[in-house]
């Protein structure tokens, strides 16, 4: 299944209503335009592009009513490379808070000069992960945290076990990616990059279907995904 295609009509609604707020605050963040790859960029471009992208992002939330969080968050759950995780009992939900001190403070990319993801570009993998995998990732609010923004997002809890690697690779092959490494597939037609797909960030359900949880999804450019055809090694070395 390409990013393309249309989900089956028993999910369909759900996950047209998560992406919505996701593909309205990826787009306004950015400037308006498509998403496009931006990794050969020099460092000091990636920072002023944050720097923008934040302030675009407050304004979005405050414009769309999502700004500022009056609730208390449950107790921490866990805390991984790019996000802090709690468990809401009653929506049987995982709250996900991006980290403001680890990479850019918008999750993991891959970059020739600059790592770290600017926000827009972690709006858009949420939303491009509701619509390759028929998740349910919701926006929730955004935190202003002076001037630097913390995305509060929400995932559905499913139970089952972690899936083996060759299950991954099946899935992931099955919806016409090629394996550049273990964890890391590339759509070439659509320019797309899925890496740190590995069991642990995955959930295999009893009925065999498996859920990705946490993977890293980028657009790339030919260029880049070639090189990576070459290199696969540089690809888990981001973590």
């Amino acid at each position: 299944m390409g990013i393309n295609a249309t989900p089956d009509d028993n999910r369909k609604s759900p996950v047209a209503d998560a992406r919505r707020p996701l593909e309205s605050a990826a787009h306004f963040t950015r400037g308006g335009g498509p998403p496009a790859p931006d990794h050969d960029a020099s460092d000091a471009h990636r920072a002023s592009r944050v720097k923008a992208e934040q302030r675009r992002l407050i304004q979005w939330a405050q414009e769309s009513g999502k700004l500022g969080f009056s609730g208390r968050l449950p107790p921490v759950f866990a805390r991984g490379g790019e996000h802090q995780v709690y468990f809401q009992k009653r929506t049987r939900r995982y709250l996900k808070t991006s980290l403001p001190d680890r990479q850019k403070g918008y999750g993991i990319a891959l970059g020739s000069l600059s790592r770290g993801a600017t926000p827009s570009e972690y709006l858009d993998r949420l939303d491009l992960q509701n619509l390759i995998f028929l998740d349910d990732i919701r926006l929730e609010r955004i935190v202003a945290n002076n001037g630097k923004p913390i995305i509060i997002t929400s995932q559905p809890a499913i139970k089952g076990v972690a899936p083996t690697q060759a299950a991954m690779d099946e899935l992931m092959t099955g919806k016409g990616y090629e394996k550049l490494a273990d964890g890391a597939y590339y759509d070439a037609p659509n320019g797309l990059l899925i890496f740190d797909l590995f069991p642990r960030n995955a959930v295999q359900a009893a009925d065999g279907h498996i859920y990705p949880i946490d993977p890293v999804i980028q657009r790339i450019t030919p260029e880049f995904g070639q090189f990576l055809r070459e290199e696969p090694y540089t690809i888990n070395l981001v973590h």
